[in-house]
């Protein structure tokens, strides 16, 4: 013979380590929703178990009966509240516990008062099947490939205890003699498979889907990953073509504006000597190609040692500036002073463009002195300080007027829009001479990009 009371003390041990099965796996998966409402209702199965078996010891109406049912239906409706929140998508619906509450009443009513021992199942039946539908419902509707065989078989598995329950009420409720409903061997032994059954098909189905969850999670993220590391490498290529096509764009404006003007200017000297007749114009055209061809080749080696080392020594570019510096007011007999002062750079510079760029522009000052100042002197000042440098060129001549230079003066403009890139300040004054006064940081900030500008000063 079986014993009733021993089952269903079996029944609710397997229950409470379901319990305690669902709560270690929610905790090493938190990002799996619904698995404590799942513990949750696994627990209440498994108190309610030991509660029946107690009728053996005392019959009482509200432990023994009414309490150990309400814990079998709110157990259902956690179920179903579980399977919403695990699909993550929907709400809980509160519509079934307003249904089932009439049901309750009347099966509250007859357990108080020790009546209706046959109608008792059917009332509280329909309720927990109501409950187990509607979470295997939820389960049904998972549209997501990875979780649709696992989803369906719990549901199944549920459909099938509402099966089983449905079969005790209706077993219970035909049994025709008093005593058979006294001692319902037949049924509880149902119950008992019943609740074995819906223990192991629900731990494994919810087992499948955490399993089945997780690995299409990886998959996804695994397959996000992927494409973030293609767009980025997609950008950085792009990036990188921007930047190649942006380096060749300056270096063919610094080709241009360095180069390009030597070599326009010797052209038409060249053209001009050769149309010109008179000896002494023809030597003076002949010395200033020589000095342009001079400066050409300066300037060509000073671009091949910047691109074969990386990188330029602050003492070669000085000397060179002060050599042309020198050899251009010689030209006009303008007497020059140059000094300079603080402790310059032991290190090489790496910024060749940037450097060259600073040069050009202490050139075109240079150039512009001789040109247009009608100085009798000037004086040139480089001073290093701390993570500065600071350059004045002032001359004796007969300066300038400020409007003429915003109307046309474009040498000037070139050279404030050159040092402005490298991050430093430009001041010119034009009383009593002109004086120039630049201020760069140490060591040259990287620029994204040089101006490009026309020839002409």
């Amino acid at each position: 013979m079986l014993h009733v009371p021993t089952l269903i003390f079996l029944v609710g041990l397997i229950n409470l380590l379901q319990a305690c099965a669902f709560c270690i796996v929610g905790f090493h998966n938190r990002r799996v929703k619904g698995l404590g409402w799942w513990a949750a209702a696994a627990f209440f199965n498994g108190v309610a178990m030991p509660l029946i078996a107690f009728r053996e010891v005392t019959d009482s109406a509200l432990l023994t009966k009414l309490l150990p049912t309400t814990m079998n239906l709110v157990s259902a409706y956690l179920f179903y509240m579980g399977a919403v929140c695990f699909r993550d998508r929907g709400r809980v619906r509160w519509w079934p516990l307003v249904a089932a509450l009439p049901f309750y009443s009347v099966f509250s009513w007859l357990i108080l008062n020790d009546e209706g021992l046959r109608y008792r199942p059917v009332l509280t039946s329909p309720i927990f099947i109501l409950f187990l539908a509607m979470g295997a419902w939820e389960l049904l509707r998972e549209t997501r490939p990875a979780l649709r065989f696992s989803a369906r078989f719990t549901a199944y598995a549920a459909l099938f205890i509402c099966a089983i329950f449905a079969y005790r009420a209706l077993d219970l409720y035909f049994l025709s003699s008093p005593a058979e409903l006294l001692d319902p061997v037949r049924p509880q032994v149902v119950s008992f498979i019943g609740g074995i059954l819906w223990v192991v098909l629900w731990t494994f189905g919810a087992q499948m889907m955490i399993n089945q969850r997780q690995t299409s999670e990886n998959e996804q993220l695994h397959a996000e990953k992927l494409r973030s590391v293609e767009a980025l490498a997609a950008a950085e290529s792009e990036l990188m073509a921007l930047r190649t096509l942006q380096q060749r764009q300056e270096l063919a404006s610094d080709l241009h504006d360095g180069f390009g003007s030597i070599t326009a200017n010797l052209a038409m000297l060249a053209f001009q000597g050769s149309i010109e007749d008179k000896p002494p114009q023809q030597k003076a055209i002949f010395q200033h190609i020589e000095f342009l061809a001079t400066e050409w080749n300066r300037e060509l080696r000073l671009w091949m040692n910047g691109v074969e080392r990386g990188n330029l020594c602050w003492g070669d570019l000085l000397a060179e500036a002060r050599s042309y510096a020198e050899r251009l007011t010689a030209t006009k007999g303008i007497e020059l002073h140059w000094r300079q002062s603080g402790r310059q750079p032991s290190a090489p510079e790496t910024r060749v463009r940037e450097v060259i760029s600073l040069m050009r522009v202490l050139k075109e000052a240079i150039n512009n002195l001789v040109r247009h100042s009608e100085a009798r002197s000037a004086r040139v000042h480089i001073a290093f300080r701390p993570k500065l440098l600071g350059i004045v060129i002032k001359d004796d001549g007969i300066g300038f007027d400020p409007a003429d230079v915003r109307q046309g003066g474009r040498g000037l403009e070139i050279m404030r829009r050159r040092i402005t890139e490298l991050g430093g300040g430009f001041k010119c004054r034009g009383r009593e001479g002109t004086t120039l006064c630049l201020t760069l940081p140490l060591p040259l900030p990287r620029t994204a990009g040089m101006a490009a500008e026309e020839n002409g000063g």
